[in-house]
């Protein structure tokens, strides 16, 4: 009886800690250039170099974030921020200046505030379409490019 009892509790004990581990469905990474979150079911396995940390996704593709701008990364249940754009979809990053978008030519490229307000929309013009953020004050701004969207952080 005590061995039926002991092995009912360790299959409930297994059982909880699944579905607590179930619970988490993202991860996500904060960084000084903003965070970037994935869906864990869509990590095929996470790795680290001398200046990156890799996140390899499940249809092989990865993404680099830097380590030296790494200041956490937790896991959640729900998604904390705009889903990390993966390698199957439009590139965007913030540099000189300008937001650098990699979109199919005539996407729609939106930039919003934090309220919702549009700030700017322009139409991609092919691999490399920049939009200017000269004149915004610092802070998170999003980016969308047809469905998929982004935070960003302009400093």
């Amino acid at each position: 009886m005590k061995t039926i009892k002991t092995l009912l509790m360790a299959a409930l004990l297994a059982a909880g800690t699944t579905a607590m581990a179930d619970d988490y469905a993202y991860l996500t990474v904060n960084q000084d250039s903003g965070d970037a979150s994935f869906a864990v079911s869509t990590i095929s396995k996470i790795t680290f170099d001398a200046t990156n940390m890799i996140v390899t996704l499940s249809d092989g593709t990865t993404q680099e974030l830097p380590l030296a701008g790494l200041s956490k990364m937790f896991f959640t249940s729900e998604p904390t921020g705009i889903d990390a754009v993966s390698q199957g979809q439009s590139q965007i990053r913030l540099a000189d200046g300008a937001l650098h978008v990699s979109a199919p030519k005539g996407a729609r490229i939106t930039l919003y505030n934090m309220e919702g307000k549009v700030l700017r929309t322009v139409t991609a013009t092919g691999d490399d379409t920049q939009v200017s953020v000269n004149g915004l004050p610092q802070g998170v701004y999003i980016v969308k490019v047809g469905s998929q969207a982004k935070k960003i952080m302009n400093r």
